[in-house]
Formats: C-alpha cells, structure tokens, sequence
C-alpha cells in the first residue's frame, strides 16, 4: 500500500521531498541547539 504522500509522485519529487524534510529538520535542531545556549548562558549569568 503506497503513502498518500508519495502518490502520484515521481522518484525525483519524492527524493526533493525528502531532502526538504532532512534539511528543514537540521534546521529546527540548530535552532533548538541555539536557543539551548542562551538559556544556559542565562541561567550562568543568574547564577554568578
């Protein structure tokens, strides 16, 4: 049984989709990895 996803897509467009999917998830981690540091360096400055 295929995804509703994949559906009507050609092996090019799904492998797009996929990339997009891999590089929007590397930039949510990079984003939550920076926002991580702020919050330490805030919770360090509170600390001191």
């Amino acid at each position: 049984m295929v995804s509703a996803a994949y559906k009507n897509r050609t092996r090019d467009e799904i492998i797009a989709a996929f990339r997009e999917s891999i590089r929007k998830k590397h930039e949510w981690q990079k984003q939550a990895e920076e926002e991580i540091e702020k919050i330490r360096e805030e919770r360090l400055q509170l600390s001191i």
